[in-house]
């Protein structure tokens, strides 16, 4: 595990998240969640740990605004290890047999338990996200199940059923193969496609007809 030496400041920028909500603020929340989402995993490509945290914690912020920020930020920062330890993996391994049963797959996948911990999660998003970088990480085709499964848990998570997990695991997958080009344009898209994808999940968590102006 480990932490941002910048955590205080990853904690200072959380800021109060108003209630009741509105269109407006829903609309804000994606907003932010997509910006930083695209933003986070830029940071990965670019090896800043703290630059990752500190937009993690913004999304879990918006995505659990009725956790403490310090329980955030530990989730960010499991997180980042995580997202870190699998990339290392994929860098230093280019034998397919090699990156898919490699040892580092159980760090990863205790980290990400670990931020299940401190986001309420049930520890099986941990696991379906862990295996879906696993199985991503040789371009098998069966990371796309575990994308699925890994949205049905937080659905569940956020609105108590299952609620458009199918959906918002496509915007998602599309999203992310897009930012994976590396280019001005799949990042441009990868952005519109998240914020589509975050407008949704709020939507879903919060209600579309009981948002109102």
């Amino acid at each position: 595990m480990e932490y941002s030496k910048n955590h205080g400041q990853a904690l200072a920028s959380l800021g109060i998240i108003e209630r009741p909500l509105t269109r407006q603020n829903v609309d804000e929340l994606a907003a932010v969640a997509a910006q930083n989402t695209v933003e986070g995993f830029i940071a990965q490509d670019r090896l800043d740990f703290d630059g990752a945290v500190l937009h993690w914690s913004q999304v879990f912020h918006a995505l659990y605004p009725e956790l403490d920020s310090e329980r955030v930020v530990k989730a960010a920062e499991a997180f980042v290890t995580a997202l870190f330890a699998q990339s290392k993996l994929k860098d230093d391994n280019s034998d397919p047999y090699v990156r898919v049963h490699s040892e580092t797959w159980q760090y990863v996948r205790n980290e990400l338990v670990r931020m299940c911990g401190f986001l309420n999660l049930p520890a099986s998003f941990g696991i379906e996200t862990s295996d879906f970088y696993r199985y991503h990480s040789i371009h098998d085709d069966s990371y796309v199940k575990h994308i699925i499964e890994f949205h049905r848990v937080l659905m569940r998570r956020l609105t108590g059923e299952e609620r458009a997990y199918r959906e918002l695991a496509g915007l998602y997958l599309s999203a992310l193969s897009l930012h994976d080009q590396h280019t001005i344009y799949g990042v441009k898209k990868a952005r519109e496609l998240m914020n589509l994808y975050y407008t949704i999940l709020f939507e879903a968590k919060y209600g579309a007809v009981g948002v109102k102006n």
